[in-house]
């Protein structure tokens, strides 16, 4: 049985404007989607995987053409697949390409008795045999080769696996660290310590709780865990300090307490169920 969580993605080529475009995503190694996406939006739709997630690429008319992981980088907006308003990416990492024939909605459900939801654009894959079934026809597809897209492509990112992505988290946290120590504070990293914030800063009487947030790309946009939202809005000490372009042209923005609300639009993407007992 299998622990992988997957998705099946629709590649939205049964429209004139997504012809071909399954190609281009898969070279530029992302997830595309444009329009009201069945009235969720193709942003809300894109970010449904978590990070770690794998999405299954579905080409209508053809079948599964290909495979993905999902980055720690969420969905942004841009124009460089489909060339329409409203449209938005998602990064992924480990794309395999599938050699031979694509897996057809028929072979699935002849080999599992399960009917893949290939009408939406971003559906869990539900059947563990079905899941079962994929991961084979996978097992000896080579993962592509990474490509790094051109930091003059307006809205584009480079590829975020696990390495780069404690890179960007590590060139904040120093970017931070400096800039504190340079105004005369004394830094000390609490970032094994599960209190809710990364760095405990301090110059005479002055406390500040450090929450040290890196991306990539120019654009504000992370994973905030319950523990450091629930401190940021218990302790007036808490700050968010966000450093865009980590790795390149580090621009930081500080935001301080209530502020965090107040600018940054909140979507929960993961839940804690536990059994309810009586």
């Amino acid at each position: 049985m299998t622990n992988e969580t997957s998705w099946l993605f629709n590649t939205d080529e049964t429209e004139e404007v997504g012809v071909g475009k399954h190609e281009l995503m898969l070279k530029q190694q992302l997830v595309a989607a444009w329009g009201h996406c069945r009235g969720v939006g193709a942003e809300a739709t894109l970010n449904r995987p978590l990070p770690g997630d794998y999405i299954y690429y579905f080409r209508a008319g053809f079948g599964i053409v290909a495979r993905a992981v999902a980055t720690h980088e969420f969905s942004y907006a841009t124009n460089s697949i489909f060339h329409e308003v409203g449209e938005f990416c998602r990064d992924v990492e480990q794309v395999q390409v599938l050699s031979g024939e694509p897996i057809t909605v028929r072979e699935i459900k002849n080999a599992t008795n399960y009917q893949i939801p290939y009408r939406q654009i971003m559906a869990r894959l539900l059947d563990p045999d079905a899941i079962n079934y994929l991961i084979k026809r996978f097992k000896k597809t080579k993962l592509e080769k990474v490509r790094t897209r051109s930091k003059n492509h307006k809205g584009s990112f480079a590829i975020i696996d696990a390495e780069r992505r404690t890179k960007i988290e590590r060139a904040a946290i120093k970017f931070v660290t400096e800039k504190y120590e340079r105004d005369g504070w004394h830094v000390h990293s609490v970032e094994k310590e599960n209190v809710g914030y990364d760095l405990h800063c301090t110059r005479g009487k002055e406390v500040e709780c450090a929450e040290v947030k890196g991306t990539s790309s120019s654009i504000e946009q992370f994973v905030i865990t319950a523990n450091e939202f629930e401190k940021s809005i218990s302790d007036k000490r808490f700050v968010l300090h966000v450093v865009v372009n980590a790795l390149s042209e580090p621009r930081l923005t500080t935001y301080r307490h209530a502020q965090i609300p107040k600018n940054f639009d909140l979507t929960p993407i993961q839940y804690r169920a536990v059994f309810r007992q009586g």
